[in-house]
């Protein structure tokens, strides 16, 4: 008998066996098994888009507006707009030397919902707005569209950013008009002709311009675009003419757009004054304040910005750091949670950065350059800052688009694929959790 006789027998045999319960649920396992791995960072995304509008929309009512950063000096701030019809002079309040950008539209709904509080939900409008712009940015570097929700995923479950939210404050809006930014940057980085280059030269300078009239500090991300203006100037298909009469056009449009903002903030004597803390002496730190990490074995996730660079930079990142949200609690179960997470992701959105730099050199450049650039930023403040509060990096926020992106790169690999989901998801829940505010909890209170 030959081997093709066998093989109709088996599979008439095969078709006449009963189809039991046993093995029907089986094949709805694996139907619904492969349904979720095709799906599940659509799920995720739902999940974590649902939980944090919860989460705000619980915590806005019972957050105090004077707790986190200096919230009661930006609400001074936009109250003196709503009260006077103009902005306040820069010396008059702890936080009205800052641009105004942010104060102009806190206001405006103040005025027409009547309290100060409107001015509270912009920021958890402002974080999706952040995380979609994230996308378009990590779609273009990565293609694949469920690595480009990878990468908004670790955005989404970053403790860093979920502290803002309830605050009234313009670090966010800072954060996102620097990543809209950076986005543009990397359009523009594979541009071909005149006319891309044009058209996204314009997005960076527009942005820019926002960033500044938002905060001061979105200066940071400067060497970015000058790194990839001279890269441009050396490589791309644009006549060098041309892209030297586009610089200086966006260096004067630039100027003009944001001297008045730098010239009101530089004339102030703002505690946080950005250039008070570049032309002020250096702060006299330990030498052994820039390495410790003794932070580690002694499971410190509250009061490493004391002592310790690495350990602050790391607590603000992955953690309630500073207890601007939540109690202090010596050892809090789920703060130690997201504290012990850290030590994978970190490393994981290291080791994307590493391999995407050998699979796309240019966009690896980008991201790991980025990265240490708002690392180099952070240990300039430090060092300029003698302010325990300054041992944090959500002034340096940008740094979040270069995890986000490292972290996408390292899912490609299949192996570490659901290790990434299950940590992501893990890190979101635990953190809605812990940030969820209980009545008792002292940031429901005035000072």
């Amino acid at each position: 008998m030959d081997l093709k006789s066998n093989m109709q027998k088996m599979h008439i045999a095969n078709a006449e066996r009963p189809i039991t319960f046993s093995s029907l649920k089986m094949m709805m396992n694996n139907t619904y098994i492969s349904h979720l791995k095709k799906y599940i960072h659509w799920y995720l995304l739902g999940f974590m888009f649902l939980g944090s509008w919860v989460l705000a929309l619980h915590n806005i009512p019972l957050y105090h507006y004077k707790h986190g950063f200096d919230g009661g000096g930006h609400v001074d701030y936009l109250n003196y707009i709503v009260l006077e019809r103009k902005l306040p002079p820069a010396n008059y309040g702890w936080e009205t030397h800052q641009s105004p950008l942010y104060y102009f539209i806190g206001s405006f709904l103040m005025s027409i919902f009547g309290t100060w509080k409107a001015a509270q939900y912009i920021n958890i409008v402002i974080l999706w707005v952040l995380i979609g712009v994230s996308y378009i940015g990590l779609r273009k570097v990565f293609k694949k569209k469920d690595q480009a929700i990878v990468g908004i995923l670790s955005l989404a479950a970053l403790p860093m950013l979920n502290i803002f939210p309830v605050m009234v404050t313009n670090e966010l809006m800072n954060a996102m008009w620097s990543i809209a930014t950076l986005v543009s940057l990397i359009f523009l980085l594979k541009s071909s002709g005149e006319r891309e280059y044009l058209k996204y030269s314009s997005l960076v300078t527009l942005f820019f311009i926002l960033g500044f009239w938002t905060k001061v500090s979105i200066i940071m991300i400067a060497p970015m675009i000058a790194g990839v203006y001279l890269f441009k100037f050396i490589k791309s298909d644009v006549s060098r003419m041309r892209q030297i009469i586009v610089g200086v056009t966006m260096i004067i449009t630039v100027f003009v757009a944001c001297y008045p903002v730098f010239a009101r903030a530089s004339s102030s004597q703002g505690p946080s004054n950005l250039t008070m803390v570049a032309s002020g002496p250096s702060a006299s730190h330990p030498a052994d304040f820039y390495l410790r990490l003794d932070w580690i074995p002694k499971l410190d996730m509250y009061n490493t910005q004391y002592y310790s660079m690495l350990g602050g930079a790391y607590n603000s990142f992955f953690n309630d750091g500073h207890n601007v949200l939540t109690p202090f609690i010596a050892f809090h179960k789920k703060a130690f949670v997201l504290w012990i997470l850290g030590f994978f992701l970190f490393p994981l959105s290291l080791f994307g950065t590493l391999r995407l730099i050998k699979k796309d050199k240019l966009y690896g450049i980008f991201a790991g350059g980025l990265g240490l650039l708002m690392f180099g930023v952070f240990v300039y403040y430090v060092s300029r800052s003698g302010h325990y509060s300054a041992v944090r990096l959500t002034y340096e926020t940008p740094i979040a688009f270069a995890y986000a992106v490292g972290l996408a790169s390292a899912w490609r690999i299949d192996r570490l694929r659901y290790l990434i989901y299950g940590l992501l998801f893990i890190q979101f829940t635990v953190m809605v959790s812990f940030y969820w505010i209980l009545p008792w909890w002292n940031v429901t209170k005035g000072y």
